[in-house]
C-alpha cells in the first residue's frame, strides 16, 4: 500500500495559501482550487506562488492533514503495510530530506521508524509495487505500468477525474475501494 504525502497527509494547500495571505496580500486568494499545481490557479502570479513552495523549511512546515493519523492507523488495522510513496518538487533541492524530517516528527512517534525508513521520494511512482497508491493528483504519469489501483485521494481539483476514490481519511466506503484494489493486484515481477 503507498500513499502521497503533499495532499493526502501534509497540508500543502493550506501551507501555501497561508503563505500567500501573510507575504503576497495583493494577490486575492481564490475560494476554489481547479488545479493540481496551485500556481497554475494564479497564472498571472505563477511564479511568485511557485516561490513559496521552492522555500527552504517549506515541507517541514506543512500541517498533517485533517485524519491523517488516523487514516494510516486505519490502514494498519485493515491489515496493509502502508508505505510513503512521495515526489519531490524539482525546483526545491531541499524537499526530499524535509519530507522525511516532516514524517519524522508527525508519524514516526506513532507509528515507528519504519515510516522513514521505507518512506519513497521519487518522480517514478509506477516502478513500485502495491496494492494501491493513494494519491491526490489526477493523472499519474505511467500509472498504467503500476501494479497499483490509483485511489484518488478527493480534492477540489481532481473531482473530473472517474476512478477509485476516497474523500476523506474517515470516509466509511475506504475499507471497500482499497479491497477492490486489492482483487485487481498483479504483483511486479521480481
Amino acid at each position: 500500500m503507498l500513499v502521497d504525502m503533499d495532499g493526502p497527509l501534509a497540508g500543502f494547500d493550506n501551507e501555501v495559501l497561508a503563505r500567500m495571505a501573510v507575504r503576497l496580500g495583493h494577490i486575492p486568494l481564490l475560494e476554489t482550487r481547479n488545479n493540481f499545481y496551485i500556481s497554475d490557479d494564479y497564472p498571472e502570479h505563477a511564479q511568485l506562488v511557485r516561490a513559496l513552495s521552492d522555500e527552504q523549511g517549506f515541507f517541514e512546515s506543512l500541517p498533517v492533514e485533517e485524519g491523517a493519523l488516523e487514516g494510516w492507523e486505519q490502514l494498519l488495522d485493515l491489515g496493509y503495510h502502508p508505505r510513503i510513496c512521495s515526489s519531490p518538487i524539482s525546483t526545491n533541492p531541499y524537499s526530499a530530506a524535509e519530507k522525511l524530517r516532516w514524517l519524522e516528527r508527525h508519524f514516526v512517534p506513532k507509528f515507528g521508524k519504519y515510516v522513514v525508513d521505507e518512506a519513497i521520494i521519487t518522480k517514478q511512482k509506477h516502478l513500485f509495487d502495491g496494492i494501491a497508491l493513494i494519491d491526490d493528483r489526477p493523472e499519474i504519469v505511467q500509472a498504467d505500468e503500476a501494479s497499483w489501483q490509483h485511489v484518488i485521494y478527493d480534492k477540489e481539483y481532481n473531482r473530473h477525474v472517474d476512478g477509485m476514490r476516497t474523500v476523506t481519511w474517515r470516509d466509511p466506503t475506504l475499507p471497500d475501494t482499497l479491497e477492490a484494489a486489492k482483487e485487481l493486484y498483479v504483483p511486479r515481477a521480481a
